[in-house]
């Protein structure tokens, strides 16, 4: 089988062509911040320089990171384009675990900065201690308690030496069902840095363009009962002139959208709603706050009040608009569709 192998997680930009275990070409070289310039040109000369066809690939292997945030995502969206239009499988391995001697226990090491270590601990291709990040005293130490394992990765910021970076070692090892990805097209990069188990990630929110609304539409879905549709998310966005549409980003992917109205001197929430498995990290904090933000700081109509409507049943999203200083004002008979009531809620607006 032939194969393509590409890292750009940290600073090396490797592409390698193998059959089966045996390399065909490999370029390797440092080329930190710059893989994204030199990726496509250097995959291009070695299949020049090796006479295999693109077509001829059989599969992709690529690092997911830790690693350099824009170089990882780099070496993911290549890889992924190439399995996707080649319909080719898609394998994907840990940036640290590829530092490893598959002969020994490896403390695999990465500089993240700050005075820390992207850390992980591998023996004969198994985890002995789950990628994470650690700080450099704490690598130290660890590394004292363990003088007989093997130190991996560029480790001149520690002032120490580990086993050269070698992709070619891990790499053909990788062509396995525990490393292959069922579905390709949800791949995403690791940073560690961003703790999905928390509140601690990378997530923007800006508004929203139309590009978003077939994700909204899937998270509208899976929040309400009587959820809008693309069509009437679309004519929010472009036909209701005081409607507004944000949407929260999270490491690129759309997760989680508000629409509000701002009419005269009220401010209605019309719907908040965030992607299942993502609810309680956060992500309404911020869609509600940077709505609130902006409508405190409009110039040519002071924005003086927030309102809303809520179901009586939805005690987790009552308990949410109370924290951001909702305050139930009256019961709303028989709101909505089915019968229930709603819960009016109020919050005074402060402009600075």
């Amino acid at each position: 089988m032939i194969w393509l192998g590409l890292d750009t997680s940290d600073k090396h930009l490797f592409v390698g062509l193998f059959k089966d275990k045996e390399p065909l070409g490999i370029i390797s070289y440092e080329a930190w911040q710059r893989q994204s310039e030199y990726l496509i040109s250097e995959m291009d000369g070695l299949f020049r320089k090796t006479g295999v066809s693109k077509r001829a690939i059989e599969a992709v292997v690529t690092s997911v990171g830790p690693g350099s945030y824009t170089g990882v995502r780099i070496g993911l969206t290549v890889a992924k384009t190439i399995a996707f239009a080649l319909k080719i499988p898609l394998y994907s391995v840990s940036s640290l675990e590829m530092l490893q001697d598959l002969n020994v226990p490896s403390i695999c090491l990465c500089n993240a900065r700050s005075k820390r270590s992207y850390f992980g601990v591998y023996d004969h291709g198994e985890a002995l201690v789950k990628d994470c990040i650690k700080t450099n005293d704490e690598v130290k130490a660890y590394i004292a308690e363990h003088p007989d394992y093997l130190l991996c990765g560029d480790l001149e910021y520690l002032g120490l030496e580990g086993k050269e970076y070698d992709p070619t070692r891990v790499f053909p090892s990788c062509l396995d069902e525990k490393h292959r990805c069922p579905d390709p097209y949800s791949l995403r990069p690791v940073y560690l840095k961003d703790d999905y188990d928390s509140t601690n990630m990378r997530v923007i929110v800006r508004k929203t363009i139309p590009s978003d609304l077939s994700t909204l539409a899937d998270i509208e879905a899976s929040c309400f009962s009587s959820p809008y549709t693309e069509t009437q998310l679309l004519g929010e966005l472009n036909e209701n002139p005081f409607s507004h549409l944000y949407s929260a980003l999270l490491d690129g992917e759309v997760v989680g959208y508000i629409d509000f109205m701002i009419t005269f001197n009220s401010l209605t929430i019309n719907r908040i709603a965030v992607k299942e498995g993502l609810r309680g990290k956060g992500i309404g904090n911020l869609l509600l706050g940077q709505m609130i933000k902006d409508a405190e700081a409009q110039k040519d109509e002071v924005v003086e009040f927030a309102t809303l409507e809520v179901r009586t049943s939805n005690e987790r999203a009552i308990r949410f608009y109370k924290k951001h200083k909702f305050e139930a004002i009256t019961v709303k008979k028989g709101y909505y569709e089915d019968g229930e009531d709603a819960i009016y809620m109020v919050r005074s607006l402060v402009h600075g």
